[in-house]
């Protein structure tokens, strides 16, 4: 810490020596260039959130305009005009926006299912309400007022996503809009209650705020403050509200009794289809709020209404695969527990018996607790008796502790601890992210796991580290990483899919912007190596894998896009995978050492977002190693996406994967995957929605040979043997949802298995199961 510390010294003493900007005074329109104060008028007034805007306190808010376009030419007067009006009330600050479009008729506009508005024209309002600079609530609208909200976070990995600095769409707020289109664009209508809000207590508050809007027809982005590119934070450059005064949120408590029932089927050994009885339960989840924290307690929790993963290709896949996080009693304040190489993964919260979470931030420094109580399924044997037992709950432990540093900058610890039986996992950690220079950072983590097994033995220890320097410049950025996991590194509270290792990352980028109204409208070239070394061998012997890769991506006019990705790779087959392959059962297999020079490249398009649909499509090939059995192939994918849209109220998207890998020995076919995908939605109101999700995954794989001569492998004393398999699953759901926390839901899942692939003739239902929902929100 002392050396955060210091970095930050001179962060402090500049903030400390330069004064805020002048606030503005309230008049007939505020541009947003030069990220100005705004003080905006508080009033004893009530509105009926209708989208109108009829009501005579509109005419005393402060009115944001002068927008700049953001993507995809920074620093440009905005092609369409936004105004953005604002006020509060004792209990709400409340947003009227206004916007204009030449094209009125090309507004997209669908009745969408909340957090599903990506594809229609919209707004989104950034609150940063700490003015921390780091972390912003957002509020996005469509033209008829559906809602997506979420939290960005700038300068962390994060707990729900694989992205450094991100926008997590998960968390759910309660407030309330309404939109209307118009012969000149779209009005619409936003209330935020305070009580769905964290910010300092007491005093006059100023807050951080900017809006971006998105038009689909051009593809355009623009910002109320003049937002660059060229600086390392998104958030830094918003605007401010200030004057904020006697705010009336008290302590928010919220009471969400639920109850469930379901009922599961199985396919049985002798081929027979059983049927459980009806499995009712019930539970509770707790929230009691200040301005600045939260306490959430769970028991017994119910996740039935997640929706199944979407397949992918795995046959040829060597580590685990990362899934955001969905359930609601994780999200709030999921942001707080966002560590550098995600050593917070709440997902490892598989079965959930009860949990508690503290969430908040005082001062500088942000607080974020998780213990859970995870029903682990199985059984394990006492070592003491040698006898099967029931396996013992986990206890789940997780703190995060992060602190702003001057302008930008942060620092932070984590400690993580698993328990159950007799095995224990501890990690404890720390990482610094120092900003300067408005277009630079340093990163830097250093950590420890300690762990010992429920069968005793001796604790194993390893570190963790990380160091990383990154530009974001507008013509010429780069970022250059290097990451180090020890092999006795683990983490059960985490995800990391591969240990042992050091890994070091350069990427440069190029942009070019085209001239204003040009047919392309930016390029950008992404370039650099990537080396991977077994960790006790960094800087002493050769990487194990790497590659060369440049990635293009053009902007067209009229939002077309497209993707290209050029690579030269090279790998290492390590030789503990294949320790129990043999020939003939006797003679072990010599297999090739490495596969070098393989080269692989990509092409994707994207269509503009058209009023009634759009679509992508890729195609990938070229050389790559088959891990299984050691040898070199050849891969082609195909993939498309087609969402179409033909009303307001439905909703259909189809989605399509064709993999196929060869062995370049001799052409023959070693795997083949084909998933295709169907999702529809009808979205009669807001509140009530209908969806059903089809999915077929099918896949054949050859029995592995020997890379060199084409013989027969036996792995573990068994001969291999060629593998074949389909699944067709549904999802069926309905759902009520008025607000946010109250829901009925009635679901069905039904997945179907067979031992051919590519047909679903002999498909037999393999499991299926029914789940009802009810739950009610209380808040005071």
């Amino acid at each position: 810490m002392s050396l955060s510390l210091s970095l930050a010294l001179p962060f402090i003493a500049s903030a400390l020596l330069q004064a805020p900007p002048p606030a503005v005074p309230a008049d007939s329109g505020i541009s947003g260039r030069g990220a100005p104060a705004v003080t905006i008028p508080r009033l004893e007034a009530e509105t009926r959130v209708d989208g109108v805007l009829d009501e005579a306190v509109w005419a005393q808010a402060v009115r944001l305009t002068g927008f700049s376009q953001y993507q995809p030419v920074d620093g440009r007067p905005a092609e369409e005009r936004t105004e953005v009006l604002v006020w509060y009330d004792p209990t709400a600050i409340h947003f009227g926006i206004l916007a204009h479009d030449r094209q009125p008729g090309a507004v997209r506009a669908t009745l969408a299912d909340r957090d599903n508005v990506d594809n229609d024209d919209n707004v989104t309002i950034y609150l940063d309400t700490f003015d921390d600079r780091r972390r912003a609530y957002f509020f996005t609208v469509n033209p008829l007022g559906v809602q997506q909200d979420g939290v960005r976070s700038e300068g962390a990995g994060s707990a729900s996503n694989m992205n450094s600095g991100n926008v997590d769409e998960s968390p759910d707020f309660l407030w309330q809009s309404k939109g209307r289109r118009t012969p000149e664009g779209y009005v619409v209508e936003v209330r935020i209650p305070f009580k769905s809000l964290r910010y300092p207590g007491g005093g006059a508050q100023r807050w951080g705020i900017n809006v971006v809007r998105v038009t689909q027809r051009t593809g355009y982005q623009d910002t109320w403050t003049d937002v660059r590119r060229a600086n390392a934070s998104f958030l830094a450059q918003a605007g401010a509200l200030v004057g904020l005064h006697d705010l009336r949120a008290g302590l928010v408590t919220e009471v969400q009794p639920f109850v469930t029932a379901t009922s599961q089927g199985a396919r049985l050994d002798d081929g027979t289809f059983d049927r459980a009885a009806i499995d009712p339960s019930a539970g509770v989840n707790l929230k009691l709020g200040l301005t600045n924290m939260a306490l959430d307690a769970t028991w017994n929790p119910d996740f039935s209404q997640v929706e199944a993963d979407a397949g992918v290709v795995t046959v040829n896949e060597r580590f685990a695969l990362f899934f955001p996080e969905r359930r609601p009693f994780f999200l709030e304040g999921i942001e707080l527990f966002a560590t550098p190489n995600n050593l917070i993964y709440t997902r490892q919260v598989a079965d959930p018996v009860a949990g508690v979470k503290f969430t908040g931030k005082f001062g500088r420094v942000g607080i974020a607790h998780l213990t859970a109580v995870d029903n682990v399924p199985g059984e394990v044997t006492d070592p003491r008796t040698g006898t099967p037992r029931g396996a013992p709950d986990a206890l789940f432990n997780a703190v995060r502790l992060r602190s702003d540093l001057g302008t930008n900058s942060t620092a932070g610890v984590t400690f993580t601890d698993r328990r159950a039986g007799g095995a224990a996992n501890t990690v404890a950690e720390a990482d610094v992210r120092y900003v300067f220079g408005k277009l630079y950072f340093l990163q830097g983590q250093l950590g420890q796991s300690w762990t010992r097994d429920s069968t005793g033995g001796a604790l194993r220890r390893d570190p963790i580290w990380e160091a990383q320097f990154d530009r974001t410049g507008r013509a010429w950025g780069f970022n250059y990483t290097v990451t180090g996991i020890g092999p006795d590194f683990e983490t059960r509270t985490g995800f990391l899919p591969r240990v042992g290792t050091v890994n070091a990352h350069g990427m440069n980028r190029l942009s070019w912007y085209g001239a204003r109204g040009a047919f392309v409208e930016g390029l950008t070239l992404f370039f650099g190596p990537t080396r991977l070394w077994r960790y006790d061998d960094f800087l002493h012997r050769s990487p194990i894998e790497g590659d060369e890769s440049m990635d293009a991506s053009l902007n067209l006019r009229g939002g077309w896009r497209v993707r290209g990705h050029a690579e030269r790779s090279f790998v290492v087959f390590d030789s503990t995978e294949y320790a129990g392959y043999t020939l003939d059962g006797a003679t072990p297999y010599a297999f090739p050492e490495r596969l070098d020079n393989a080269f692989t490249g990509s092409l994707s398009v994207t269509t503009p977002t058209y009023r009634g649909f759009d679509a992508s499509a890729s195609v990938s090939g070229g050389e790559v190693a088959i891990f299984p059995e050691a040898s070199e192939g050849r891969q082609l994918r195909l993939s498309g996406s087609l969402r179409v849209r033909p009303t307001r109220q439905v909703r259909t998207a189809f989605d399509l994967v064709v993999d196929r890998l060869t062995r370049r020995r001799d052409g023959s076919e070693f795997a083949r995957t084909i998933i295709p995908r169907v999702r529809a939605e009808y979205q009669p109101s807001r509140a009530l929605f209908f969806r059903v999700i089809g999915e077929f995954q099918s896949q054949r794989r050859a029995a592995l040979v020997d890379a060199m001569s084409g013989a027969p492998l036996v792995v573990g004393g068994v001969a291999s043997a060629p593998t074949t398999s389909s699944r067709l699953r549904f999802d069926w759901l309905a759902s009520y949802t008025p607000t946010p926390g109250t829901v009925a839901f009635f679901g069905y899942t039904s997945s179907l298995t067979g031992p051919d692939a590519f047909t679903i003739r002999g498909l037999q239902r393999a499991n299926d199961g029914f789940f009802v929902k009810l739950a009610y929100l209380f808040r005071q």
